[in-house]
């Protein structure tokens, strides 16, 4: 019967199949000193694309503005949302949710507690709801709209 053998840890796998990698690939390795040396010889800040720049061996090309991407969450996958109750804070009058009054108690199993805030709450202003949604809206944040001869970008209204 073979042993069983624990999978290794990322970085421990990482270590042992660096060489074995570099030699398969036939490539040029360098390690983050050189390039921090090279990237303050040449006066650049610290970036992804300067970095990139000088372990690709750049000294005085001509290079380009980066391009940044952004991503966009496409669709709100939550069905339910959450509404809290409002309350008055007895000390200095302003409206706070149920969350910013609360009790204090972080987890039941841990001694987490903090200060009891729940006995700050006055009044009740408005009561907590759950609102779900029915409906799914064919444009999204962000989308781009053709309308005539202009572009448009749809704008995310969150409606309370």
């Amino acid at each position: 019967m073979k042993p069983v053998q624990k999978p290794l840890k990322d970085a421990t796998f990482m270590s042992t199949i660096r060489w074995k990698l570099v030699n398969a690939l036939m490539c040029d390795y360098t390690y983050g000193y050189i390039t921090k040396s090279k990237r303050v010889s040449l006066g650049l800040e610290k970036t992804h694309y300067n970095d990139a720049f000088c372990i690709a061996g750049g000294i005085n090309q001509q290079r380009i503005e980066p391009i940044y991407f952004e991503q966009i969450r496409r669709n709100n996958r939550s069905l339910e949302k959450f509404y809290d109750a409002k309350y008055v804070d007895i000390r200095d009058k302003s409206i706070k949710t149920g969350q910013e009054l609360f009790c204090g108690r972080r987890t039941r199993n841990k001694n987490l507690n903090e200060e009891n805030l729940h006995k700050y709450s006055g009044a009740k202003k408005s009561k907590g709801r759950r609102n779900i949604r029915k409906q799914r809206y064919a444009y999204q944040p962000k989308d781009i709209v053709i309308f005539g001869q202009k572009i448009f970008s749809s704008r995310c209204t969150e409606q309370r």
